[in-house]
């Protein structure tokens, strides 16, 4: 057994899990529970007591996984940094999953599932995945859109979408316009992550800093592909200062890349 644990607090909703290299897609243990706004006072002790559950000694923990994003600027900052420091202290790898990916998974629907983040803003972060038989298969990059936008979108795929996300919460409306588009929102509860859901999004990670590929390696060899200074969040689009600065020097102007506000690293997912 090579436990590993994984957490997300890209959301208002905290979850984490252990799962087992050795094992893909088995959970040792998960907890999950709402957070808002209070990600960064109780990720640590939630991870204490979830070791503590399942007996394990956070030294036998062999890498540590966490959620990218996209999602709360704050959440994501708050979850790759605390995930950096507990791989950095451990000197075990750090490898990533989307936020997406596990709400997507969570939902447990059939056919086309459409995930909508929620990116403040009037926005959303709209990913389109197919499922089947207990497989996910994510069929659309990571984008920002308008709602309005992406239910139009959505409407003309011809066939039914469950439809899930916090962001749905928000602008449900804007997809109730297509009542013949059968589009139908899954259970509220079922919008964020949970433990199960995120090791399941783990292992469908791809590229160098997922868990897959480290599982394949010996523990130098992962330690040294997924260095923990390696992991970027996604944020999909700038920041409230960034934008406030490309504005500030007139709109079109680039802003220098902070190298966490464009797109993944390349070769992962």
């Amino acid at each position: 057994m090579r436990p590993f644990l994984v957490f997300d607090t890209a959301t208002d909703h905290l979850a984490l899990a252990i799962g087992d290299l050795d094992a893909p897609g088995a959970v040792l243990a998960a907890d999950d529970f709402a957070a808002p706004r209070a990600a960064n006072t109780v990720v640590l002790g939630a991870i204490e007591r979830l070791l503590a559950s399942a007996g394990i000694g956070v030294r036998s923990l062999t890498a540590v996984a966490c959620g990218r994003g996209p999602g709360s600027f704050t959440g994501v900052r708050i979850g790759v940094a605390t995930a950096k420091g507990l791989a950095h202290g451990l000197g075990v790898p750090l490898v990533g999953a989307s936020t997406l990916d596990a709400v997507a998974i969570r939902a447990n629907a059939e056919g086309l599932v459409g995930v909508l983040g929620d990116a403040m803003r009037g926005e959303v972060y709209p990913a389109l995945y197919r499922s089947h038989a207990g497989h996910v298969a994510r069929l659309t990059p990571d984008a920002v859109a308008g709602p309005v936008e992406v239910a139009a979108a959505w409407a003309d795929l011809g066939e039914p979408v469950a439809l899930t996300g916090n962001g749905l919460t928000k602008h449900e409306a804007a997809f109730g316009a297509y009542p013949n588009a059968a589009m139908r929102a899954v259970a509220a509860d079922l919008r964020v992550p949970d433990g199960a859901s995120l090791v399941a999004a783990a292992w469908m990670a791809e590229g160098p800093l997922s868990v897959p590929a480290i599982a394949a390696l010996q523990a130098d060899a992962a330690r040294e592909a997924a260095d923990p200074a390696l992991l970027l969040p996604v944020y999909t689009r700038l920041s409230d200062a960034e934008e406030a600065e490309r504005v500030r020097l007139g709109g079109g102007a680039l802003v220098p890349g902070s190298g966490v506000s464009g797109p993944r690293p390349e070769g992962t997912r």
